[in-house]
C-alpha cells in the first residue's frame, strides 16, 4: 500500500521516464493514490453515469427514484422522465474518491509537490441511464380494480381507489407521465382516490344527457356548459361530470359539441364488450341507432377499438381495443397480424401510436418491424416480416 511517505518525487520521475514523459508534460502537483484499509463493498455503493442535464437536475435538489418488480426490469425516474437502468462492465478499474482536482484547476507553481488522494472503492461495473418510453398500461389495469359505476353504487363508507402516492409506487413511470396519462384515461379523483369509470357508466352518462336534449328538442350546440352542469348534477357528482365533459365533448368557450370519435368508440365498446363479436349488419344498425343526436357512426371510428372482418360469413365486428394489447412491440405486432394479415396505415396507427416516442414515430416503427406492400389500386399495406400461422 502506497503512502505519501513511501512515494517521493524521485520515484515519480522514474515513472515519468518509463512513460516517456518529462516534467514539462505534467502539472506541478502530482497525486498519490492511497487505498484505505476498509475498501467499500461494491454491493453497498453503486456508480451511476448521468448526462449533464440529469446532473443539473440532481444538483438543483431534486431526486431520482428507482422502481422495479419481480416481473419487470428496474427503471429510474426523474419528476418528468423515465430511464432504463442497465448495468455495464468496464475493462478499466473505476476508483471512487471523495474529490479529485483535475489539471485545469491545479495552480502552476515552480515547486513540485505530492498530494495524497484516498481511494474508497474499486469498481468494474456501473449503471447507465437510457431515456425510454414509460410502461403505463399497468395504470389502467391497476385502476380497473377500483371501478366507478355511479354514485348509486357507492354504498360502502370506506372509500375505494388509490391515492396518487400509491399509484407512483406501483407504476413504472415518472410523476408527470403518470399525471398526463390519468388525464387521457377515463379516470377520476374522488375524495383523493383515483377510480376508473366503467364503460357502462360512461355510456349511461352520455345517453342520459342525450335523452334530456331529445326531450327538450335541443342539440348540444344549443345549450351552454352551465346547462349541462345543472342537468347532470342529478346524475352524478361534479368531478365525474367534469371528466365526462372533457372525454366526450369539444368545448370552445361556452359552445359545446360532441366529440364524435370518442362517443362512437364508447358506444362500440359498450355494444361489443359483452358479446365480443357482432354480425356487422346488426352492429352498424344498433350502433347508429344508439348514437346521440348529431353524431354519425363512421366505420373509421372503430380504428383502435374493433375490427371489421369481411372475410368471415357472415361478416363480423370484433371487440379489439388497443388498451388490451401488450406494450412490447413484437408481441403486439404478432397479435395484430394474427387477427388481420394486412393493415392500412390508418387502421394500424391507433395500435402503434402508444408505442411511439421522440426517436421512433409510427412510420419509423412500421418501417423497422413490418413489411410494406402496395396493392394494384395504389393502397399501401403493412404485414408481418415473418409468416404468421
Amino acid at each position: 500500500m502506497e503512502t505519501t511517505q513511501t512515494r517521493n518525487l524521485q520515484q515519480v520521475d522514474t515513472v515519468l521516464n518509463l512513460a516517456k514523459l518529462t516534467e514539462s508534460d505534467i502539472k506541478s502537483e502530482s497525486h498519490v493514490l492511497q487505498f484505505i484499509p476498509q475498501i467499500l463493498d461494491s454491493k453497498q455503493v453503486k456508480l451511476l453515469e448521468v448526462d449533464a442535464e440529469v446532473l443539473d437536475y440532481i444538483n438543483s435538489g431534486e431526486c431520482l427514484y428507482i422502481k422495479g418488480t419481480e416481473e419487470a426490469h428496474a427503471i429510474i425516474c426523474s419528476n418528468s422522465s423515465t430511464f432504463e437502468l442497465k448495468e455495464a462492465e468496464t475493462s478499466n478499474s473505476l476508483l471512487l474518491m471523495p474529490a479529485l482536482m483535475n489539471g485545469k484547476v491545479i495552480e502552476e507553481t515552480s515547486t513540485r509537490k505530492l498530494k495524497k488522494q484516498e481511494v474508497l472503492g474499486i469498481y468494474h461495473t456501473y449503471y447507465e441511464m437510457k431515456l425510454t418510453k414509460p410502461k403505463l398500461q399497468s395504470l389502467r389495469t391497476i385502476l380497473g380494480k377500483c371501478p366507478y359505476k355511479g354514485k348509486q353504487y357507492e354504498v360502502s363508507k370506506e372509500q375505494s381507489g388509490l391515492n396518487f402516492s400509491e399509484l407512483k409506487d406501483l407504476v413504472q413511470a415518472s410523476e408527470e407521465e403518470i399525471l398526463n396519462k390519468l388525464q387521457e384515461l377515463p379516470a377520476v379523483q374522488i375524495k383523493r382516490k383515483w377510480r376508473l369509470l366503467t364503460t357502462s357508466f360512461m355510456f349511461g352518462w352520455v345517453s342520459y344527457l342525450d335523452s334530456i336534449l331529445r326531450e327538450k328538442q335541443l342539440s348540444l350546440e344549443d345549450v351552454s356548459h352551465s346547462d349541462v352542469n345543472d342537468w347532470m348534477c342529478m346524475y352524478d357528482i361534479e368531478e365525474v361530470n367534469t371528466k365526462c365533459v372533457m372525454l366526450f365533448m369539444k368545448v370552445d368557450e361556452d359552445c359545446l359539441t360532441w366529440n364524435s370519435v370518442a362517443v362512437s368508440q364508447l358506444f362500440s365498446l359498450y355494444l361489443l364488450s359483452e358479446m365480443q363479436a357482432f354480425d356487422s349488419n346488426d352492429f352498424f344498425n344498433a350502433w347508429q341507432q344508439s348514437m346521440p343526436v348529431g353524431v354519425t357512426a363512421v366505420e373509421e371510428h372503430l380504428d383502435g377499438v374493433a375490427l371489421v372482418d369481411y372475410d368471415s360469413t357472415p361478416s363480423l365486428v370484433k371487440y379489439f381495443p388497443e388498451f388490451l394489447l401488450p406494450e412490447d412491440i413484437n408481441e403486439r405486432l404478432e397479435i395484430l397480424f394474427r387477427n388481420r394479415l394486412k393493415w392500412t396505415l390508418q387502421a394500424i396507427t391507433p395500435y402503434i401510436q402508444p408505442l411511439a416516442d421522440g426517436k421512433l414515430n409510427v412510420a419509423a416503427l412500421l418501417t423497422k418491424y413490418t413489411r410494406s406492400s402496395t396493392s394494384e389500386y395504389g393502397i399501401r399495406y403493412y404485414s408481418s416480416k415473418y409468416d404468421v400461422s
